[in-house]
């Protein structure tokens, strides 16, 4: 192995000068920090204006997002109130459906009772016409007139052919026409009939002879000789084979005329007795239910 020449001095006495490695190396630390340095920094740089880009991309998606949320809201706001408005016209309709059915139930019940009256009118109707037909003989002679009066039925015989003046007892002829007439009203057992007196306005005289306190069997004016003579046919109808339970008298004098009395025509027309074919109960409207029938216990009470 060789050896290194030894060293030696230099003329001026002094050692020699080694190679600076450490500046070289400090040299070297520094480069590669400010190497280091501007890379990081570099990166940095870039880092940061990727970010900036990143981060100015996030605020303008966010500001789009934001809108679009917006926008959303008040679509959804829009739809609610929509949905609100429609569920409010849906529980409308369903009150009006429901309130529809209630009046198609009632309007069908209607209809089936107005088609059972319709049945119970038609068939009054059919018996009011064979009532006419069975009185027109009657008519055509002038002894009664079939007629309608505040809704009824009304047979209206002149009292010229039933009593002599002023009197409430029956003539022959008279009791004839009431016979006949009871001859077709027993027909109907299930009605009830009114037999009511009328007069004219001519104050009542009573007969020369007359007892002043008979009052029941001699009218004093005429409200008594109209009840008078409407009890009279009452009981002949009723001999003659009509229901006594069937049949309401009654004298109403000359309070309900159909004719004026000025006239001599007139107070002849006034001077009647009227036999009205009174309403069945299903023929009139119902009472309240609270209202007790008295005649539910009553064992002889005409069924009506």
């Amino acid at each position: 192995m060789a050896q290194r020449p030894p060293e030696t001095p230099s003329s001026s006495g002094k050692q020699p000068r080694g190679f600076p490695w450490r500046l070289w190396l400090y040299a070297i630390v520094m480069t590669a920090g400010a190497a280091a340095g501007g890379y990081f920094t570099w990166q940095y740089r870039t880092t940061s204006k990727k970010a900036s880009a990143d981060l100015h991309t996030c605020a303008a998606n966010l500001k789009s997002q934001q809108d679009s949320t917006a926008k959303h809201d008040k679509e959804l706001k829009t739809c609610t109130d929509t949905l609100g408005t429609a569920t409010l016209k849906v529980t409308e309709l369903e009150k009006q459906n429901t309130d529809s059915f209630k009046n198609l139930t009632a309007s069908q019940t209607e209809l089936v009772t107005l088609r059972a009256q319709k049945a119970e009118a038609d068939k009054r109707m059919a018996a009011i016409e064979d009532i006419r037909k069975q009185f027109a003989k009657m008519i055509d002679t002038g002894q009664l007139k079939v007629s309608a009066r505040r809704g009824q039925l009304v047979i209206s015989l002149p009292s010229e052919v039933l009593f002599p003046t002023g009197s409430s007892d029956l003539s022959k002829t008279g009791e004839y026409a009431v016979v006949e007439v009871a001859a077709v009203l027993k027909k109907l057992p299930d009605r009830r009939f009114l037999v009511v007196g009328h007069t004219d306005d001519v104050e009542y005289v009573k007969p020369k002879g007359a007892d002043p306190a008979a009052t029941t069997t001699c009218p004093t004016d005429n409200w008594t000789l109209s009840t008078a003579r409407a009890l009279t046919v009452t009981r002949v109808l009723v001999t003659a084979g009509m229901d006594a339970k069937s049949i309401v008298p009654s004298g109403v004098g000359a309070n309900d005329p159909v004719a004026s009395n000025k006239t001599a025509d007139g107070k002849a027309k006034n001077r009647r007795i009227e036999i009205a074919l009174l309403p069945a109960i299903n023929e009139l409207p119902p009472l309240p239910a609270n209202l007790t029938d008295e005649t539910a216990g009553a064992a002889d009470a005409p069924k009506k």
